[in-house]
């Protein structure tokens, strides 16, 4: 028997389940036992404008919704996995879903028995993407307009895949190690990571500019073999193209694969690793700053305390003390 009920009625249920888990530090996240199967069904606001759903269930019998013309917030979705009998899906693992702000069609969304399901989906009021988004004078970058539409016009859908960079960001959120004010912190930083990649995405597409391929796992291997060898050599790392040769890819691949991986550029990557290990020999106490400079590969102190500063928004001096 197929259970037929509208996406209010569906999500109202959902509201009126039992709780499972809630903190008391975490009173801003609430975990219920999800109705028509097995699993759970979480709910964060992190503030308003901004909330997380974090599902995962089976469902324990077909499950058809009826979901009208509705006001819809900006939403990111990552299915992590979707286990199905049915193989002609719309949304397969691995991938996400983009959809703007505005008006969302009237549809029906079928979910067959046994069906098992992991999400992880934002929701983003657009006042609140505003905020992060419009410029000095408070205007959206061109690219990203028609994310943010009226009430009464239809919404911006797309489809992608997850980067490797993007399933780690998804992972670190469903295991956040966190509570309280600490975990609301963390995980709205982990979605902006997230909000921030989709949008990348999308400004090449609009720019004509996104050919992504995906990645083969033997290149994946390769790209991870390229960060073993830029933390072994930190202060001295091979050029761009011996990185390459080393790793047996051409460079373009590389710098591209990199990027897919790790959501940085290799420099970047580089970067991000020099001031860390730096900030922890100068925390140490053991070294000058000019021997924690050398360490990390600077051999002028004024570049190295530019960079420093730049980054933690102290001088390696300040630090030390």
């Amino acid at each position: 028997m197929t259970l037929i009920l509208s996406q209010a009625d569906y999500l109202k249920l959902l509201d009126q389940a039992d709780i499972i888990q809630n903190n008391i530090l975490d009173s801003f996240d609430i975990t219920r036992k999800y109705q028509f199967g097995e699993g759970y069904w979480q709910q964060i606001q992190l503030r308003d404008g901004i909330s997380l759903d974090i599902s995962n269930y089976q469902q324990s019998k077909s499950l058809i919704l009826k979901c009208h013309e509705r006001k819809h917030p900006l939403e990111f979705r990552f299915l992590v996995l979707v286990e199905s009998e049915f193989k002609d899906l719309e949304f397969k693992t691995g991938e996400y879903f983009l959809s703007g702000s505005g008006m969302a069609s009237e549809c029906d969304v079928f979910e067959a028995k046994s069906q098992r399901i992991v999400e992880v989906a934002v929701h983003i009021h657009p006042n609140a993407f505003r905020y992060f988004t419009e410029n000095t004078s408070g205007k959206l970058p061109r690219e990203l307009e028609h994310l943010i539409r009226r009430w009464d016009q239809p919404t911006y859908e797309r489809y992608g895949t997850q980067t490797p960079a993007m399933q780690i960001a998804v992972q670190q959120i469903l295991q956040c190690p966190y509570q309280g004010f600490t975990k609301q912190i963390y995980l709205e930083g982990k979605i902006w990571e997230l909000v921030a990649m989709v949008v990348d995405q999308e400004v090449q597409i609009k720019q004509g500019c996104f050919q992504i391929n995906p990645l083969k796992p033997s290149d994946i291997d390769c790209i991870y073999d390229v960060r073993e060898i830029l933390l072994k050599h930190l202060d001295n790392p091979p050029s761009l193209i011996e990185l390459a040769r080393q790793v047996g890819l051409n460079d373009c691949t590389m710098k591209q694969g990199f990027k897919q991986v790790f959501g940085t550029t290799v420099f970047g990557y580089l970067h991000h690793r020099r001031m860390e290990l730096a900030y922890k020999l100068l925390i140490e106490g053991n070294m000058k700053v000019t021997e924690v400079a050398q360490t990390v590969g600077y051999a002028s102190l004024p570049s190295f305390s530019n960079a420093f500063r730049k980054k933690f928004g102290v001088t390696p001096k300040s630090c030390q003390k």
